[in-house]
C-alpha cells in the first residue's frame, strides 16, 4: 500500500459506549501498575497482554489480522482515556500501534503475521528510527544495512527508543543505498535476541513505566525476508498520524490535572476559605479549561479528518497545529497544577510534581515545537526554509 492508498475505518462503533469501555480498562489495567512501574523504572509486559485482550492495540488494524477496523478518532479516544491515568503505559499502546502499522500496512504475508501476533498480546514492537543525530532529522540518519546474499547486514545506534529492551522485534529504519538519499531507506523487522544487537536503558525523570533505550547493531544479520517494503516516506506518513495520538495523550493527560487542581482547590483552605475562591487561582484553572477545551477540539479534528481519507498532503496543518497545541498546552496546565498544590505540590504526597515531568517530554516527542511551527508556517504559504 502506498502512501496516497490510505487506509479509511471499515466499522463504526458507538463512540460514548467505546470510551466508557476505555475509561474502564484505564480504571481496571493503568491505576493498579503505572506507579509500581514508575518506581522501577519497568515496563509491565502484562499491561501489553491485558491491552491486547481488551482489542486497544491494532485497532485500525484489518479484522483479518484481529483488528477493529476501527479509525484514527477511536485510537485517539482509546489514548486519551488511558492517559488519564498514565500517560506512559499509554504511550506503550501508542508504540504497538505505530510499530505495528509499518508490518500490516506494508509488509509481506510473513511480516503481516508478525502484526497478527502483536495485535494478539503475543510479539511485543518497538519503533526504531531516531539516532543521536537524527531525532527530527530523519533524512540524516546514519544506521545501514548492506546486502549479503541472502541477508542484510546492520550496523548503526539508535537513542530513546521506547520500549527497545523490552520488545521483541525493532522496527529499524536503515539506509540501503546511500547515493539515493532520503529515497534509499528500507524498514528492517529485526529480532532483538539476534546476535550484535544491544540495548542500554537511558536514565530519564520522565516516561519512566515505558523506559527509552539505546540500540546498538554490530554486524546483525537480517534475513531479506525481514526487509519491509517501506522507508522514509511511509514513517513521515505515520508520523502525521502518531502525532494525532501524541495530542490526545496529552489531552488526557491535561485533563487528569486539571481535574485534579479543581478537586485540591476547593478543599484546601487558606485565610478561612478554599483557595479556589481566589480569584488569582481561579483564573488560573479557567485559563486551564480553555486550554484543555481546545486541545480536545483540535486533536479530535485532526483524527476525524484523518478518517476522511484525504491525502497526507492535506492533513498537515491540522495535525501539526493539534500536536503544537496540545503539546503546549499540557506544559502550562501541569504547571499550573504545581502551582495550585503549593509547598504541598513538590513532595511525593500529591501527584502535582509528578504530573509536571511527565508533561515535560510532551515538546520534543515525535516533532519538536519547532518543527510543527514550522510545517505550520510552510502550509500557511510562507517562505520559513
Amino acid at each position: 500500500m502506498s502512501t496516497t492508498e490510505r487506509r479509511t475505518p471499515v466499522n463504526t462503533v458507538d463512540r460514548v459506549a467505546f470510551r466508557d469501555m476505555c475509561a474502564e480498562f484505564a480504571r481496571r489495567e493503568v491505576g493498579p501498575r503505572w506507579q509500581e512501574a514508575d518506581r522501577t523504572k519497568t515496563f509491565p509486559r502484562d499491561f501489553y497482554v491485558a491491552a491486547a485482550k481488551a482489542g486497544l492495540i491494532g485497532i485500525t488494524a484489518d479484522e483479518s489480522l484481529g483488528g477493529a477496523g476501527l479509525g484514527c478518532y477511536e485510537e485517539a479516544i482509546a489514548m486519551e482515556e488511558m492517559s488519564k491515568v498514565n500517560p506512559n503505559l499509554a504511550v506503550s499502546v501508542l508504540v504497538q500501534n505505530v510499530a505495528g502499522s509499518i508490518l500490516y500496512e506494508y509488509g509481506t504475508p510473513e511480516q503481516r503475521e508478525i502484526a497478527r501476533r502483536v495485535i494478539a498480546g503475543e510479539c511485543m514492537v518497538a519503533i526504531t528510527v531516531t539516532e543521536p543525530e537524527a531525532g527530527n532529522d530523519v533524512a540524516g540518519l546514519k544506521t545501514e544495512a548492506v546486502r549479503d546474499g541472502d541477508h542484510w547486514v546492520l550496523n548503526g545506534m539508535k537513542s530513546f527508543i521506547t520500549l527497545g529492551g523490552d520488545a521483541d522485534v525493532l522496527v529499524t529504519l536503515a539506509r540501503v543505498d546511500r547515493a539515493s538519499g532520503r529515497n534509499g531507506m528500507a524498514f528492517f523487522a529485526v529480532d532483538r535476541r539476534s546476535p550484535g544487537v544491544t540495548t542500554k536503558q537511558i536514565e530519564t525523570y520522565v516516561n519512566r513505566p515505558a523506559p527509552t533505550y539505546r540500540v546498538t547493531f554490530d554486524d546483525v544479520r537480517v534475513p531479506e525476508a525481514r526487509r519491509v517494503d517501506a522507508g522514509f516516506r511511509e514513517i513521515m506518513a505515520g508520523f502525521n498520524r502518531e502525532r494525532v495520538m501524541v495530542a490526545a495523550r496529552w489531552l488526557g493527560h491535561m485533563q487528569n490535572a486539571l481535574n485534579w487542581a479543581r478537586e485540591y482547590a476547593s478543599v484546601r483552605h487558606q485565610f478561612g476559605r478554599p483557595i479556589g475562591a481566589n480569584q488569582s487561582i481561579a483564573f488560573q484553572l479557567a485559563q486551564a479549561h480553555v486550554d484543555v477545551e481546545a486541545a480536545r477540539h483540535l486533536t479530535y479534528h485532526a483524527a476525524a479528518k484523518w478518517d476522511s481519507g484525504v491525502p497526507i498532503r492535506d492533513l498537515i496543518l491540522d495535525v501539526s497545529s493539534a500536536k503544537l497545541f496540545a503539546t503546549q498546552a499540557v506544559v502550562r496546565v501541569t504547571q499550573t497544577a504545581l502551582h495550585v498544590g503549593g509547598g504541598w505540590g513538590l513532595t511525593e504526597e500529591l501527584p502535582a510534581m509528578r504530573l509536571a515531568l511527565d508533561a515535560l517530554v510532551a515538546p520534543v516527542t515525535v516533532g519538536s515545537w519547532e518543527i510543527q511551527l514550522r510545517a505550520i508556517a510552510r502550509e500557511m504559504g510562507l517562505p520559513c526554509d
